[in-house]
């Protein structure tokens, strides 16, 4: 028997949520989905070349803060599109390009700046290239996610043993994909009818973004450096930029990067940056609680977030 609650989809900005809400919709009998073979619209995203009216009602997206129209619904059976916390940096960088409206740098940087408290914003950093700003604020984050109320509203779904937890990273593999749809029929008695010329379409679609290709990246880069390895690290985005300098102060006790976006050509500059890093430079990082065992009393919280 169908059952009569919703079912929400909730996923963090840009993990491709929608296009497994979409996928629900389309597997479903009778779905007036039927005649389409992927969700894909000219952005590479599943937000509807479509007429909306066609969509099953049945089935909800949302996002995991509680003050939005697209909040967690209480009345609904909820999915959540589960992750690793290992890949927090990959996550925070579907978001980054992978939110409708934030097609091009400017409005990726500006998305990121919209975020914070504006008057945060202004008082630290004046006229500043949004560029510049961005990374930074995405530093102070990576160095305590618990000061990003974004990330911790997943982290807390993710935990939620209530929820059905669907495996993100089954959205590129199809036999994955193919299973947890299957689990997750099984477990709300959907009775989906799973065709496999679409899901080869989903996945296919989804493992050549670049965000999926570079996925591990940033990891690469890392492992090189603690292995004292010589890589190429030019490429890397700001986030990417972000996560590895906000790592490696957290080890390098007193070390700050050099503000700004200016990157390094290879792992190699960077562990020479480390290894010469001159001993009266060293201070406490505003961006750490700690220094030397010591509290600091420096120390940025979460006052750059709007929810603090």
């Amino acid at each position: 028997m169908e059952i009569e609650k919703p079912i929400q989809i909730i996923y963090a900005p840009g993990t491709f949520g929608n296009t497994l809400r979409w996928m629900f919709d389309r597997f479903t009998k009778g779905s007036r989905l039927k005649s389409f073979d992927s969700p894909w619209d000219k952005d590479g995203r599943a937000h509807g070349f479509f007429d909306k009216s066609l969509f099953n009602n049945k089935y909800m997206r949302g996002h995991q803060l509680n003050d939005r129209s697209d909040s967690p619904n209480p009345n609904a059976e909820q999915v959540v599109l589960s992750f690793d916390s290992i890949d927090l940096p990959f996550i925070v960088r579907c978001g980054f390009y992978r939110n409708p409206g934030n097609e091009n740098d400017e409005s990726r940087y500006k998305g990121i700046i919209t975020l914070a408290d504006q008057s945060f914003v202004t008082k630290t950093f004046g006229n500043a290239p949004m560029k510049a700003v961005a990374k930074e604020l995405l530093k102070i984050q990576f160095h305590d996610m618990s000061n990003q109320k974004w990330w911790t509203a997943i982290n807390e779904l993710i935990s939620n043993s209530n929820y059905y937890q669907f495996n993100m990273y089954a959205l590129w593999n199809e036999h994955m994909l193919t299973k947890e749809l299957t689990s997750v029929s099984e477990r709300y008695k959907l009775d989906f009818e799973i065709d496999q010329k679409v899901i080869q379409n989903v996945v296919q679609n989804i493992k050549n973004t670049h965000v999926v290709i570079t996925k591990n990246r940033v990891k690469q880069v890392l492992d090189a450096i603690m292995a004292q390895e010589n890589m190429s690290c030019e490429g890397l985005d700001i986030v990417e930029q972000a996560f590895v300098e906000s790592e490696l102060e957290k080890i390098h006790d007193g070390v700050l990067f050099p503000y700004g976006y200016n990157w390094f050509k290879n792992t190699e500059q960077i562990n020479e940056f480390l290894n010469t890093y001159p001993t009266y430079l060293k201070h406490m990082n505003p961006r750490l609680p700690w220094y030397n065992n010591i509290a600091n009393p420096f120390y940025l919280t979460g006052q750059i977030d709007k929810s603090k």
